[in-house]
């Protein structure tokens, strides 16, 4: 698995923008999925065969009432995909990348899930020259919170769900010098199917052709 947290140029983020936009992008010789919630059912069964297939651990899946349950607690609604995974393939997973788990919902860290992730694009902090003190303030002001942490990969490094603000339902890499979205603006079940069918080999952000088609 490749991972990194780099800039991208003005152009190539319009075209992730575009990704959120219901548009279907094309990556050389195959498409990056950009599901809309009319196509979750579909993709939640495909993906269900491919965890038979491949044999992964998933823990059991919830109920609807314990979901709500922790909404409820939280004062937030889980993404819809999200959601329907939980109840339909499974509670987290016993090894991703490098053995790190998927976490499962109870023991997933959340950062003040009900305050919105203000950011609608990448941030390399660490490229910023302003101020330490004022970059550490908005640091904590748009970045850490609404989110919930997914898989802790080690090194700083992390993937979670945007729970809350513009980028709900969307997984971002998290890093000590950034924050980046992952495969211009995946969600969480594109996110779960691309490890799936790549395993280790996935690559979250290598550099794509774009293309744009329509959605079948």
């Amino acid at each position: 698995m490749k991972i990194r947290c780099v800039s991208r140029s003005a152009e190539r983020q319009s075209l992730a923008d575009q990704t959120a936009k219901g548009r279907k992008i094309t990556i050389g010789e195959a498409d990056m999925p950009v599901y809309e919630p009319k196509e979750y059912e579909k993709v939640i069964r495909r993906i269900q065969e491919k965890v038979k297939t491949r044999s992964v651990k998933m823990g059991e899946c919830l109920s609807e009432e314990t979901i709500a349950a922790f909404e409820e607690c939280h004062k937030i609604k889980l993404p819809q995909a999200y959601r329907m995974f939980l109840k339909e393939i499974g509670n987290g997973c016993e090894h991703m990348f490098e053995g790190c788990r998927l976490n499962d919902l109870e023991s997933s860290p959340c950062q003040e899930l009900a305050s919105p992730f203000l950011l609608d694009r990448f941030w390399i902090w660490e490229d910023d020259e302003r101020d330490a003190d004022i970059i550490e303030a908005e640091r904590d002001h748009k970045v850490y919170r609404g989110n919930m942490e997914l898989i802790n990969l080690g090194c700083c490094m992390s993937y979670r769900l945007i729970i809350t603000g513009k980028c709900q339902g969307e997984v971002w890499n998290f890093t000590d010098v950034g924050v980046q979205p992952c495969c211009e603006r995946q969600d969480f079940l594109g996110w779960f199917e691309l490890w799936l069918d790549h395993q280790e080999e996935t690559d979250y952000f290598k550099d794509y052709v774009y293309g744009e088609t329509d959605q079948e």
